[in-house]
């Protein structure tokens, strides 16, 4: 059976509350009063313990392959790219030349000796 408790709801929270009275109620904000926002936190906890149970019995992986399926580009498309022949990336790259290398060692070697 309900008890009669009192508790303090933060402004953030019965902000909350108020803005789910429309969806819930079928009430305009103006006009929730005490006991609605009750009912409205009973009937939002009541969501959230169904939502929950739901997301226990449902694999995590699933739920979210649904949810992405509902979204209109769940990017499942392959788009091609346009090919480029003249873009210097795929031009084939000249061997690397160690000819700066050996004179910087000839260098080295002079000074050392």
């Amino acid at each position: 059976m309900a008890e009669n408790t009192r508790v303090r709801v933060e402004p953030d929270i019965e902000q909350y509350l108020k803005s789910q009275s429309e969806r819930v109620l079928g009430k305009p904000v103006e006009l929730v009063t005490g006991p609605d926002l009750t009912t409205l936190t009973n009937r939002l906890l009541y969501e959230h313990r169904v939502a929950s149970q739901m997301a226990k019995q449902v694999p995590f992986a699933k739920l979210f392959s649904w949810v992405m399926g509902l979204v209109p580009s769940s990017g499942s498309k392959v788009v091609s790219l346009p090919q480029q022949s003249s873009s210097p990336a795929l031009k084939p790259q000249e061997p690397d030349s160690f000819d700066f290398d050996a004179e910087l060692g000839e260098l080295y070697a002079e000074d050392a000796a």
